[in-house]
């Protein structure tokens, strides 16, 4: 109860309230960014709320047209996988045809593409001919989305 007392004294005699301390504080950041500010740039229009402002069209590109030969097919699968589309990852494996002879790395991205989506009979399809560390990671993340390959 002492140290309470103490504590509100102490308070009291300061003269500021915590308050008021944290408004002078801002006032005087808020002047510091003012003066760092170049004087010749005019300030940015004020941001308008609610419908009065008409909306802007947003821009989209046209999509991107098929791969057709097996190089633009592996560049459409990778661009997918670093962009986590698994479905695509998945419809540009099977335009690739492929098979066992096949880059195990695409043959891994297409086995995580498939267990990520539960694709049980897809992940063993293309998991199957994988080998060695390649192998052991393809199982772990299948096991964690519950495939068994």
């Amino acid at each position: 109860m002492k140290h309470a007392l103490m504590v509100v004294a102490l308070l009291v005699a300061c003269g500021k309230s915590g308050e008021e301390q944290a408004k002078e504080d801002n006032a005087k950041e808020q002047a510091k960014v003012e003066a760092s500010k170049p004087k010749d740039e005019p300030a940015p229009p004020p941001k308008t709320m609610g419908s009065a402002e008409a909306a802007k069209p947003v821009e989209t590109k046209p999509p991107e047209p098929e791969p057709t030969t097996p190089a633009e097919i592996d560049h459409a699968r990778n661009q997918a996988m670093i962009d986590g589309r698994d479905k695509d990852v998945l419809k540009y494996c099977e335009m690739g045809k492929l098979d066992d002879k096949s880059n195990p790395q695409a043959l891994l991205g297409c086995t995580l593409a498939a267990c990520r989506l539960k694709d049980e009979a897809t992940a063993r399809k293309y998991g199957t001919p994988i080998k060695g560390p390649l192998k052991d990671q393809a199982k772990k993340v299948c096991i964690q989305n519950q495939i068994g390959l």
